[in-house]
């Protein structure tokens, strides 16, 4: 499927300087979900997801284990709402989150938040895998990877976190050789000296960066996987506006989190999303 229209009218988005608001990210990706193929929304919903899947655990972390979040992820495909009343909502939920919370039932209050969590995320993965979709087994594939390699910089710097496991990697089939990104050396050689410094908004702009250069590796004008790619700077660029918004509140934020962690033992009852 070709969209002419659709990524000729698409605002242009820059990495360090965009214009646009949240609100108007968000409103970009409404205009692109209600312009792709049913097939198309579904990639797309892939990749939005994983704020929903957030969005779920801690209503459930508030439900079962009185554990209280500030405020939901976004952008999302589903709306807090839905996810709220999940119970009398069944039927605009994914399935892998429905089998998720049909088959967990009862378990909740016996589970660690840890433990949902990870659950959630082998349905989600799994459901990934049936989507046949070169692009998503690319990108969370290389995601994995990324995520991996920043994880273990940073239990390098604050030896008390928690790091995730080696079994969490999926083996998504057919994804795609990407030869223009930057290998794992690189991003360590380029991030540690960021982490050392505690330097949050140089570390998160150099992420932004990565996904950045993943996205422009997809390169075939007008295609679905060139509208994805868009859709994964946009999803970046929300996720900085957030960020970048709280300023010096966030690394306040950090800085207090570092200090109670070293001073008590990691739980491995917390979540790490």
């Amino acid at each position: 499927m070709k969209y002419y229209y659709l990524i000729s009218s698409l605002p242009e988005l820059e990495i360090d300087n965009s214009s646009l608001s949240q609100e108007q990210l968000f409103e970009t990706i409404e205009v692109i979900s209600r312009n792709l193929t049913p097939e198309d929304q579904v990639v797309l919903n892939c990749l939005l997801q994983p704020n929903d899947n957030r969005n779920l655990l801690y209503i459930l972390f508030r439900e079962y284990h009185d554990f209280e979040i500030r405020s939901f992820s976004g952008p999302v495909s589903i709306p807090i709402e839905v996810l709220e009343n999940y119970r009398r909502e069944y039927s605009s939920l994914p399935d892998y989150m429905i089998n998720y919370l049909n088959d967990l039932s009862g378990t909740f209050s016996s589970l660690s938040l840890r433990e949902m969590e990870y659950k959630l995320g082998e349905y989600f993965h799994e459901y990934l895998l049936n989507t046949n979709s070169i692009f998503l087994h690319t990108f969370y594939a290389w995601q994995f990877k990324l995520r991996k390699t920043v994880s273990e910089i940073n239990l390098k710097s604050y030896p008390f976190l928690h790091t995730r496991n080696e079994e969490e990697e999926f083996g998504y089939p057919g994804t795609k050789i990407l030869h223009t990104l930057t290998d794992q050396s690189e991003i360590t050689n380029q991030l540690v000296p960021m982490v050392e410094a505690n330097d949050l908004e140089a570390i998160e702009n150099k992420i932004n960066g990565y996904y950045w250069e993943f996205a422009n590796s997809w390169q075939e004008p007008f295609s679905a996987e060139q509208v994805f790619a868009y859709v994964v700077k946009l999803i970046r660029l929300y996720r900085w506006k957030g960020f970048s918004s709280k300023g010096e509140l966030a690394k306040a934020k950090f800085e207090e989190l570092i200090m109670k962690l070293k001073q008590s033992q990691s739980s491995p009852k917390m979540p790490v999303i």
